[in-house]
């Protein structure tokens, strides 16, 4: 659903409310600029690459062991160091697969905290009587639209930016109706009511654009690459000194690792990856049958 792309501008589009109050201009700025080659690049094509190289370094590993076998007679000091490296590997995974998940987490409550909101928001345009209620609920439902668009959008800085440019003119709509009731005396208590539900929903606004932002940081997925890598090459390196090689064991342990590695990178990819919370979208959708 991308109501807004191929529509006409919207009047009051060049002095939106959102953008000029400094918060949502950063963040919408933010959105635009280049992500990491890491996150550029897609996450089966890196989980491919992991899996062939730690294969690799498998067998480079073993091959060496067996050339320098005269220098792996120590098998306790071997086992020890593996172990440690399996351990480091191990904690390396579970740390950046709970980072990942905590911010596919984050992602959904900024999601439903908006939904909530909104909601909000809609109830107390109940408190003006028309045409200010038809006029609000006009302006909220263009809002609504745009951040649905929004959270719908592919990973597009021209698409992403015209979401929020449409949910920054049609916010801006809804505020400059505030300010203009706000002189009447009559409606005194539905302005405060209402002011207080348009800053928790750009309070949300803001939260929920910052988690689409916010990833596992590329140092710990390069460490875990790296120490990976050498896992790999160390327990090919170990089992030199062994009559056969068990590849099956080596070929699953490393399937589960880049498994692994794979949910890790989806999780942390709300608009690119194939994990993304569509069942929490639907919440806002929903709140169209509010107008």
């Amino acid at each position: 659903m991308m109501p807004f792309i191929d529509g006409p501008d919207w009047p009051g589009q060049q002095d939106g409310f959102l953008l000029m109050n400094g918060v949502f201009g950063d963040l919408s700025q933010g959105l635009m600029r280049e992500y990491s080659l890491l996150y550029r690049t897609d996450s089966r094509l890196l989980v491919f690459m992991l899996f062939g190289l730690l294969l690799l370094l498998t067998w480079a590993g073993l091959w060496e062991g067996r050339r320098r076998k005269s220098y792996i007679t120590n098998t306790t000091e071997q086992s020890v160091a593996v172990a440690s490296l399996l351990a480091l590997q191990g904690l390396l995974l579970a740390f950046s697969f709970s980072m990942a998940s905590a911010r596919f987490e984050a992602r959904r409550d900024a999601l439903v905290a908006l939904a909530a909101s909104f909601r909000t928001v809609v109830l107390r345009a109940d408190l003006y009587p028309n045409p200010e209620r038809a006029g609000f609920r006009r302006e909220l439902r263009r809002y609504l639209e745009a951040r649905i668009a929004f959270g719908e959008a592919p990973d597009d800085s021209t698409t992403i930016r015209a979401t929020l440019v449409h949910a920054d003119t049609a916010s801006n709509q809804v505020w400059h109706r505030v300010v203009r009731l706000s002189g009447n005396p009559q409606y005194a208590m539905a302005t405060d009511k209402m002011v207080d539900a348009l800053n928790e929903v750009t309070v949300n606004g803001v939260t929920r654009q910052a988690s689409l932002r916010v990833h596992v940081p590329d140092a710990v997925m390069y460490m875990l690459f790296i120490i990976a890598l050498i896992t790999a090459f160390f327990s090919g390196y170990v089992s030199a000194n062994r009559a056969r090689f068990d590849w099956m064991a080596i070929v699953t342990f490393h399937l589960m690792v880049t498994l692994v590695v794979f949910i890790t990178l989806e999780l942390d990819r709300p608009r690119r990856g194939i994990i993304r919370p569509t069942d929490v979208q639907e919440i806002l959708v929903d709140q169209l049958r509010l107008l």
